[in-house]
Parts: C-alpha cells; structure tokens; sequence
C-alpha cells in the first residue's frame, strides 16, 4: 500500500529500541514516527504525534506497559502490539483486556511486522464498513470483501482494486475474479433495493448501478470521515 503505517516504539531498553528503530526503518510499508523511553513519554508523543500503532514494552519505569494501556482513550486508541520477553498467560490475558491488540513475546521476527500491523490497523475499519452495509440492508460474502476493499481505500486512495481485493483474496482463498462478482452481486442487491443508507452514501440514486471502484470509493469516503 502506498500511505505507510506511522509506529510509535515505546521501549526502555536503548538497545532494543535502537534495534527496534533500525528494523523498522528497513520495513516495507512501515515508517518509525518516533521512540520513547518509558511509558509517561510514550503517552506524550501519542498525543502529539498519533501514530497508527504502538510497539509497547512492558516492563519499563515511570510507568509500564499495563499503566500505558490503561491511560489509553479507549475510543480513540491506536493499534497496541505488545512486545515483551514475559510469555505468562495470565499476563498476556490481562494486557488482551486493557484493550492492547496483539502480544508478541521477544524476539521478534521483524518480517512478520508489516502484515500483522497492516492487518490490526484496519480491523476497525472494516468492521464500520461491515455495520455500513448491513444497515444498508446488505448480506452475504460480498458485504466482508466490499468492507475490507473499502477499509484499504480509506486508508490509501491512490490504492488500486487488486490492492484492494487482497485481503479478501489471502483471508478466503480466492481470487480476484471472485472477490469483483461477490461485490458486484451485493450492489446490484442495494441498488435494487435503494434503501436510505445506500442513497445517502452516494448522494443520490443512480440510473444505473454503480460499478464496484465507484462503490468503494464511496464507503471509502463514509469510512475516513466516521475514523
């Protein structure tokens, strides 16, 4: 994708966090927006900085991983993923529920890092566009594919459909062809139907039906503008 997830490192460890700097910097689709030393930084360059996910160690002063999480706005928190040396289960359940997205015990495989947060950071966004479509009256497999094809536009509009459809395509084992007659077979529905929420994400109702990239532009828009 084109627009690159924005990571906050929050380590205390400086040799960790200038190996952590050095991976991401390296990483495909991953820019290093900034690294903090302990939790109390971290939380102030969050709030200046907003990046698109966290890299968060646990075990730090001033204030840790777990103090970190629950300062956390719980609705407009970034993407969480624990990385910790700490594999106890309990400790992992409860950094789960203070709302952390993802636990990753160290060493990490750096490699791995662009999927898992790319992966994370739209989650959100696709589950809104799914609650979009199904307000809409929309049913079937074509509401998930439109929904994460729409949540890879929202977050890149210069995206193409084949980075669109890609999601899609790895998480159901398709293919591209599959994934387009899905979507078209979904909007012909909604604009047979033309219910309110399909009017009023194109403004009006179209003569003809919308084609699949008009469409997901569309729900593209509805879903930056509700983030």
């Amino acid at each position: 994708m084109g627009a690159k997830l924005r990571v906050l490192v929050v380590e205390d460890d400086p040799g960790t966090r200038t190996l952590l700097a050095a991976a991401l910097t390296r990483l495909p689709g991953v820019e290093l927006c900034a690294a903090a030393a302990d939790g109390l930084e971290g939380l102030e360059l969050l709030e200046r900085l907003h990046p698109d996910a966290v890299l968060l160690d646990l075990i730090m002063p001033c204030l840790d991983g777990l103090g970190f999480l629950r300062a956390l706005d719980r609705k407009r928190r970034p993407v969480v993923v624990v990385t910790s040396q700490a594999s106890n289960q309990a400790l992992i359940r409860h950094a789960l529920s203070l709302g952390a997205s993802y636990y990753l015990v160290k060493p990490l495989n750096f490699q791995t890092l662009p999927p898992l947060l790319e992966g994370l950071c739209l989650q959100p966004l696709v589950q809104r566009g799914v609650d979009l479509l199904e307000a809409m009256g929309a049913r079937g497999r074509g509401v998930w594919a439109a929904a994460r094809a729409a949540a890879v536009l929202a977050r890149d509009e210069t995206a193409l459909l084949k980075q669109a459809y890609a999601p899609t395509i790895a998480a159901e084992q398709t293919n591209y062809a599959g994934v387009e007659k899905n979507i078209r077979a979904m909007v012909d529905k909604l604009h047979q139907a033309a219910s309110p929420g399909y009017l009023a994400l194109l403004g009006e109702c179209p003569a003809a039906r919308p084609n699949n990239l008009a469409f997901l532009q569309a729900l593209a828009r509805a879903l930056r503008e509700s983030n």
